[in-house]
């Protein structure tokens, strides 16, 4: 039986935490799957503890891992919450080793291709300032610098600089890109939505506005409103959106509000998109079949795993809905959502967050233009995700504080071990 040795993790500090988890196996002279999870508080060690229920098990096995995992976790949360970070993140690694195993692309092991190239769009925020967030969202000084525009910029600066981004974007090749509605210099301290005043509506509608003279219509442009807004108030503002044709407007209104998403989809044709904080199949079973969205976006490394993914999207294709991941990770976290789309017949694009990370491209190993461009994913013919990171890369911009895959955690199995 191909078994689990050992788990380990690794926290590179990009502009989000990019949280790896590395499962190992005592085949193959010791292969390890590589996955990614989406940021959240003390990540590194709720990994670690699921280590007891997975050494000694067969990683082929992924879906009743999860399930393991899952019910190992019901007094933590079983059908949402942080704990789905993790082990969304370490499905990504059983697939990644599972690949590697068996000499086959993950793309191969999820039912194959519709496409050979995902279309991804960028992620522009407003006027291109780069922020390092802490997993509470907090910005923290990082270990590395780059030079950005000031985050500081009135309302008519951040208009100008985002058309002049959106310029920039569509000329290197970005066939869609997404950008802040929200206002500037807000926060995240209500649980009940921002009320808008006109000046701020006419703001709104303006920035829109600029973004897609400054691109044309060939570009597609969606706008994230963040969840921040009362449902009449962020309505007026997608009215008026409707003659720019939006790829989708992004979280108008807090997450769980339902009445609210089935109030705009009914009175706009502006297209309404939510989905990245939500989690599982039944997380979206009543966006979908209560037909209360335009566009379902999970976050694949966070959802409850690739597999999941794929279910999620199916939903979405029996509803006839369109599919579009939601992705702010390094390049291990866009391979894994990349080999997913690639088995999707309802997949309209997939997110990119960090084009302005100085290393982003530095962070795999060998030549990146061999799968990535401008606006295109193309995951290789490779065992696995076909990827790995680069050690020394990882190591230069690891979190200050934490170890790089700490081979320690791993276990040597006697012949004939069993589940612990």
């Amino acid at each position: 039986m191909a078994r689990i040795t050992g788990l380990s993790t690794a926290v590179v500090q990009a502009n989000f935490h990019w949280t790896y988890v590395r499962v190992y196996s005592d085949t193959d002279g010791g292969l390890y799957g590589t996955g990614e999870c989406f940021l959240a508080p003390g990540l590194p060690g709720i990994i670690a503890e699921f280590a007891d229920i997975l050494i000694g098990e067969d990683f082929t096995s992924i879906e009743r891992l999860v399930e393991k995992m899952r019910w190992a976790a019901t007094g933590a949360g079983a059908t949402a919450g942080i704990i789905w970070n993790a082990i969304t993140g370490i499905e990504a690694a059983l697939w990644d080793l599972k690949g590697k195993h068996l000499g086959l692309p993950v793309w191969q092991l999820l039912g194959g291709k519709f496409r050979d190239d995902v279309r991804i769009y960028v992620d522009c925020h407003a006027a291109g300032a780069l922020e390092c967030l802490s997993p509470l969202l907090q910005p923290t000084a990082p270990s590395w610098r780059v030079e950005t525009p000031s985050r500081d910029l009135s309302p008519e600066e951040i208009i100008t600089g985002s058309a002049e981004r959106a310029a920039e974007m569509a000329q290197r090749g970005y066939t869609a890109m997404k950008f802040d509605l929200d206002l500037p210099n807000t926060v995240f301290d209500s649980a009940t939505g921002y009320t808008l005043t006109s000046r701020e509506i006419d703001w709104m509608v303006g920035l829109t506005a600029a973004i897609r003279d400054a691109v044309g219509p060939d570009v597609d442009v969606a706008m994230d409103a963040h969840w921040r807004y009362r449902p009449n108030e962020i309505l007026q503002v997608a009215k008026q959106l409707e003659p720019m044709r939006l790829l989708w407007l992004e979280d108008p209104v807090p997450p769980h509000d339902e009445q609210s998403l089935a109030y705009l989809r009914q009175h706009t044709t502006t297209p309404i998109a939510t989905g990245e904080n939500l989690q599982l199949r039944q997380g979206f079973w009543r966006l979908i079949v209560n037909d209360l969205v335009d566009v379902i976006t999970p976050d694949l490394q966070k959802a409850g795993g690739l597999a999941e993914g794929r279910k999620i999207a199916d939903m979405c294709a029996a509803a006839n809905k369109p599919f579009a991941p939601h992705m702010i990770g390094s390049p291990i976290a866009m391979m894994a959502s990349a080999h997913l789309c690639l088995t999707i017949p309802n997949l309209l694009v997939c997110e990119f967050h960090a084009h302005d990370v100085p290393f982003f491209y530095e962070l795999a190993q060998g030549d990146m233009s061999e799968w990535f461009r401008h606006g295109w994913v193309t995951p290789p013919d490779r065992a696995g995700f076909g990827i790995e990171l680069d050690e020394s890369v990882g190591k230069r911009y690891r979190l200050p504080g934490t170890r790089w895959f700490d081979e320690a955690m791993r276990r040597e199995l006697p012949t004939g071990a069993t589940v612990p």
